[in-house]
């Protein structure tokens, strides 16, 4: 992609029209907000609808303006010319358009031109790239290294051998030719990738490939599911060790002696002397009968104390009956509501009933209460007629020993009782100590399951290693001193550990100066740049802090530069740098 034009209207900086062509090489002069950066502000809001983090939201529209207007003249990798046109309202969405060659589009549609947000701003803007995190460096380098075929096929003397390797993958693949360009580019992509992949796993010792078995489609994730599994691992591990806990506690209780009831033959010569006692006949049948008159007597009680209230009801009942019955009383003895007519002639009636039901019912207790006085007054007699009178002493001494019995025979129960609860205990802590032999065993087999996968996850790390490796040789040849380390070693365990550092001769980041970094980010933006295929233009400001660069020697060729620098007092120029003769555009 190459920017000839670009207009704007209302934006940023420039409230009024703002226009300019650029070239192959574009220099941009001008003091301080003199408005250098506006061009870079206008090629990537027009063609992305961002600010330069990538921001949708952002507005740059100018303060005084109450819309802003972007044009762009670009020709794409095809070599066909294109106008793109961005309309902006500030307050509100609707006054917003997007056209392309005069025609409605969206912005799903522009992604044709620049392929990725994030890959056009990592080109066009070289500082968007560095002023990442990590984390998202390493995604941007993953994602786009993943579009570079593997250096092996490129040492190759002949473009027909790569061809002929090639062929193998896609020769009986029926409509191959039929396929879009794109289509064709994602197939043969993928078929590298796996060349690139099975170069690196062919570098891994038998016993690592063996463990992996196989080659895993996509390494992060298969590591993210090693990971995974190594935690799960490690919470049944933690489950067994509590479990493991709570059945010590119960394996190491110590068991009390069983006790022995050492009163069995008193308890047994306790009841054969009650026995004796109890041996008199007639004294037991005259207890029996003497039971016997005492339940009537009680039964009787009850019935006529049942009776007298039956009685008791009756009076009260009729009593009410006879004054609602001669206008007395006007409201219902139940809910209280008055009554008139038919509803005094149902209260009447049902009271009436509850009348005769109670005068049922006392009938029925006053033939029970006869029947029971008269078999009353015959056990009475049967009571009585029984020889024998009840030995007092005899008596006491049978209640001493039942008492005795009693008490023995609830020593023994508690005595029962204990050695049960100890044989249970004992029970309890056989079944604990087979519980902690289970769950050790359990345990154990997690901590090997662990132990494999964090081998599977070493060599899983460095086949990803190999093949970053494998993919950085053609990556490489677009970073001149730039390296990039994505693993590094702990020094207290050795392991390897993924990690993405990013360092311009041998030093990082941090330690780098203002051309430093500006000339790393450019290194980044050109591997971008071609291994994508974007082929988009890069914008290199502050080019005044590069003196000792030749960045234009560097990175001019087959890519559009447009460079800002800072020149005291002037104000804003710009100029095609490989024309030597062309006048300066002043921009007011």
């Amino acid at each position: 992609m190459k920017v000839n034009y670009v207009k704007t209207v209302g934006f940023r900086k420039f409230e009024k029209e703002f226009e300019t062509k650029l070239f192959d090489t574009t220099v941009i002069t001008g003091k301080n907000k003199s408005g250098k950066s506006n061009i870079l502000y206008a090629i990537v809001n027009t063609l992305l609808g961002t600010n330069l983090s990538g921001d949708e939201k952002s507005s740059l529209i100018n303060k005084n303006s109450d819309s802003s207007y972007g044009e762009l003249h670009f020709t794409d990798n095809r070599g066909e010319n294109h106008v793109l046109i961005r309309g902006k309202n500030k307050y509100s969405s609707k006054g917003n358009f997007i056209s392309i060659d005069g025609k409605p589009t969206t912005q799903n549609e522009l992604t044709s031109f620049y392929k990725d947000k994030r890959l056009f701003l990592s080109v066009i803007n070289p500082m968007y790239f560095l002023n990442k995190k990590p984390a998202e460096q390493k995604e941007l380098v993953d994602k786009y290294l993943s579009d570079v075929k593997p250096k092996v096929i490129f040492d190759m003397q002949e473009k027909q051998m790569q061809d002929r390797l090639l062929e193998k993958y896609y020769k009986n693949n029926k409509g191959f030719n039929e396929l879009t360009d794109t289509e064709k580019e994602k197939f043969i992509n993928d078929k590298m990738f796996s060349i690139s992949m099975d170069i690196a796993y062919n570098k891994l010792d038998k016993d690592e490939r063996d463990l992996l078995e196989g080659v895993p489609v996509n390494i992060p994730a298969y590591i993210s599911e090693l990971n995974n599994s190594i935690k799960k691992a490690e919470s049944k591990i933690s489950s067994y060790e509590g479990k493991i806990e709570y059945a010590e506690e119960i394996a190491n209780q110590e068991l009390p002696e069983v006790k022995t009831f050492e009163k069995d033959e008193e308890l047994s010569i306790a009841r054969q002397e009650l026995a004796f006692l109890n041996n008199d006949t007639n004294l037991t049948d005259k207890n029996k009968q003497k039971k016997v008159v005492e339940e009537l007597e009680k039964n009787l009680l009850s019935k006529e104390t049942e009776c007298s209230e039956v009685e008791n009801s009756m009076k009260a009942g009729k009593k009410k009956y006879l004054s609602i019955k001669n206008g007395e009383i006007t409201k219902c003895p139940t809910c209280n509501q008055e009554i008139h007519n038919e509803s005094k002639d149902r209260t009447v009636e049902n009271m009436r009933n509850e009348l005769f039901a109670l005068y049922d019912k006392k009938n029925i207790l006053d033939t029970e209460i006869k029947d029971i006085k008269l078999k009353l007054t015959m056990e009475r007699c049967k009571f009585h007629s029984i020889s024998g009178n009840p030995d007092v002493e005899k008596e006491k001494r049978i209640k001493t020993v039942q008492e005795n019995i009693t008490k023995l025979e609830y020593e023994k129960a508690e005595i029962d009782r204990f050695n049960n609860s100890i044989s249970i205990k004992g029970n309890d802590i056989e079944s604990a100590l087979q519980d902690i032999k289970y769950f050790n065993l359990e345990k154990n087999t997690q901590l090997k399951l662990i132990d494999n996968l964090n081998q599977t996850k070493k060599i899983a790390q460095k086949l990803y290693i190999l093949y970053i490796e494998e993919k950085m040789k053609l990556a490489r040849e677009y970073l001149k001193d730039v390296d990039i380390k994505f693993y590094s070693v702990l020094k207290t365990t050795g392991e390897i550990k993924e990690d993405f550092i990013i360092t311009y001769k041998d030093k990082t980041l941090s330690d780098l100066s203002r051309s430093e970094t500006i000339a790393t980010a450019l290194e980044f933006a050109n591997m971008f740049n071609k291994i994508s295929r974007l082929n988009g233009p890069i914008f290199i400001d502050d080019y005044e802090s590069c003196v000792d660069y030749d960045f234009i020697k560097d990175y001019s060729e087959n890519t559009q530069l447009i460079i800002a620098k800072v020149e005291k007092g002037q104000d804003l120029q710009i100029q095609n740098y490989f024309d030597e003769n062309a006048e300066l555009k002043q921009v007011a």
